[in-house]
């Protein structure tokens, strides 16, 4: 993110350019996906199930209520870019992304 997106992930010196590679060619959420299953993880070495269902909760709230607005927030701040990523790209579960019909899976407009 700072590399390429000349910024962080954090809202108060947030990325310039829009990131679509690294893990983020596989994931929209990488941080977020890597949160959830260290929270599965921990709960399960560690025997309790309340952690698991505190972290799976958790990734509930946030599909519900950050990732709407932070999306929101893509598509004002890159348009068209961020939304052909969001249609090529999973939220979720990491996949290859599904080329564009030019069989091209880059986009010469954004990083």
């Amino acid at each position: 993110m700072a590399g390429r997106g000349d910024g962080t992930p954090l809202p108060v010196a947030t990325a310039r350019l829009l990131v679509v590679g690294g893990p983020y060619r596989f994931v929209r959420n990488p941080m977020a996906v890597a949160g959830i299953a260290q929270g599965v993880a921990v709960g399960l070495i560690c025997g309790s199930w309340l952690v698991v269902i505190y972290a799976l909760c958790g990734s509930l709230v946030w599909n519900d209520l950050i990732r709407p607005w932070e999306e929101r927030d893509l598509v004002a701040r890159f348009g068209a870019s961020y939304e052909a990523y969001r249609d090529r790209v999973s939220c979720w579960i990491p996949r290859r992304p599904r080329r564009r019909s030019s069989g091209s899976v880059s986009d010469p407009l954004v990083y």
